[in-house]
């Protein structure tokens, strides 16, 4: 069936290149029919694309509520915003800002791609190196296509650069478009090299942990594991003996990284910098007594954890619950406003226990490195693959694929780097399932944008936030898919049909 819709793409580039163009800022806004026809102009907008990145990881709010909340593991803190994502209520609509970021965004960084893979052919520069940014190209043309079909079903396929609005396209079917998200993945994967001098560059096995995960969605199970195994048995990667070693802001660069976005201390390099560190804290600065400081973080409050969640942890055996900043963690620090009979240092009052002021605060994306507590721009990197998922991949493809046995090794090192000293977390084959897959997903993952794909992939969403959530009892089938933005279909000369319900 044809569909019409409008895509109006902003191609940013950047002036000028240099060898170390992860570092390059792109600022302005070219034609890439006139801009593309030489090597530093490719190298720009390659680095165009790495740089439209920060829109999914770590700069905006919009795909953590796409991802995370009116989950069983995340609801709203007190800032009280996202709230149509957390109920499932009428305000989850067409006109909802968030949808529209997304579409936006991801088609952006597809344009940029289309640009960079058809023009490449057109420019004289070495042969190995060119083909690098193209597999660059198509490894983010993949993964903002995999947001875009895990979000909205069937979508527009754009494989070639738009200049200007467009005022019809069809939307293909997820067949089609999984299909050019393999083959995307695949040449990424057969040419990228498994490492490279310059940290944060895409690798090989950026590309084969990404195509494993497009396979489990697809229930490829035997293709997914394989993938998954090869990842886990690259040399190149390496799980960490300390869990909260991999979130430490000293040690950006690690062996259990597969791939993370960039950002710097360098507000003309960086945009609005990685703001995530403000998303999961608290608002302990509410309370008298209390005042901003850098060690706890600015009080943003955008996401709290679920009473589901904090109880899957078994804090006197498992290590992961070091990674949050638990209430008898915080003391009076605000001479000015003490409550009467408290002193500096006290422990805050018991009564505030348990209270949106203080639910537990995620401690991942924590950064320490901003020069006072109010600055919002993080100059962290944002994870997005590490080889702890790749286990739980791994894992989850072997299960399904009825290979229990195997399936269990991988999911019990996981268990294994998370138990504390003298405590065992192994499980036997016989309790592996899809719920212990999730709920050790939970653990590891928690936060890290992946919990909604999860449900919806294992087919578990209305089960488990119908169950456990904190507000989203009100979920139906229909929610399952995101509305196609209103501003997408208000364009339009002819009339786009609307994902079912909305």
């Amino acid at each position: 069936m044809k569909k019409i819709f409008i895509l109006i793409v902003t191609l940013c580039t950047c002036l000028s290149c240099n060898e170390d163009f992860l570092e390059e800022n792109p600022r302005s806004v070219l034609n890439p029919a006139g801009f593309y026809v030489e090597e530093a102009g490719l190298i720009a907008g390659v680095n165009a694309a790495y740089a439209n990145l920060r829109g999914l990881y770590g700069e905006q709010e919009a795909p953590f509520r796409l991802s995370i909340l009116g989950t069983d593991l995340f609801t709203y803190g007190k800032a009280e915003l996202g709230l149509p994502f957390d109920y499932y209520n009428p305000d989850l609509n067409a006109f909802a800002d968030e949808v529209e970021f997304i579409w936006t965004t991801c088609y952006k960084m597809i344009n940029i791609s289309n640009s960079v893979i058809k023009s490449a052919g057109e420019v004289e520069m070495d042969q190995q190196r060119k083909t690098q940014l193209i597999s660059e190209a198509k490894f983010i043309r993949a993964l903002s296509y995999f947001w875009l079909v895990q979000q909205f079903g069937d979508v527009p396929l754009r494989l070639d650069p738009t200049v200007g609005a467009t005022r019809e396209a069809t939307r293909a079917p997820q067949s089609e478009v999984y299909q050019i998200i393999i083959e995307d993945l695949n040449y990424a994967g057969s040419h990228l090299e498994s490492n490279y001098s310059q940290w944060g560059r895409i690798r090989k096995g950026a590309a084969k942990h990404l195509l494993s995960k497009v396979y489990l969605t697809l229930e490829e199970w035997d293709t997914a594991a394989d993938l998954a195994i090869e990842v886990i048995e690259d040399p190149t990667y390496q799980l960490l003996d300390n869990f909260s070693d991999i979130f430490h802001h000293e040690n950006q660069i690690n062996s259990e990284i597969i791939f993370s976005v960039q950002y710097e201390n360098d507000p003309t390099n960086s945009g609005n910098g990685n703001r995530t560190h403000l998303f999961f804290t608290n608002s302990y600065s509410d309370i008298p007594g209390m005042k901003r400081v850098l060690q706890w973080g600015r009080p943003w409050t955008r996401y709290a954890p679920t009473s589901f969640l904090m109880n899957l942890y078994d804090e006197e055996k498992d290590e992961r619950t070091d990674i949050w900043r638990k209430f008898e963690t915080y003391y009076y620090n605000d001479e000015s406003s003490l409550p009467e009979g408290k002193n500096l240092g006290d422990p805050v009052d018991p009564i505030w226990e348990n209270t949106i002021e203080f639910h537990p605060a995620l401690i991942k994306y924590w950064d320490p490195t901003r020069p006072n507590p109010n600055e919002a721009r993080g100059n962290k990197d944002f994870i997005v693959f590490r080889l702890g998922e790749t286990y739980l991949i791994a894992a989850e493809a072997l299960m399904m694929a009825g290979n229990t046995g195997d399936a269990v090794r991988y999911f019990n090192e996981i268990r294994k780097r998370a138990a504390r000293p003298g405590e065992n977390l192994e499980i036997t084959a016989g309790e592996l399932d899809v719920d212990m897959i999730l709920d050790e997903r939970a653990r590891e993952l928690a936060g890290e944008m992946h919990r909604w794909f999860d449900l919806v992939r294992t087919d578990k969403a209305l089960e488990r936030i119908q169950n456990y959530s904190a507000n989203g009892q009100g979920i139906e089938t229909r929610h399952l898919l995101r509305p196609i933005p209103q501003i997408e279909i208000d364009r339009l000369a002819e009339p786009i049909e609307q994902n079912p319900g909305y």
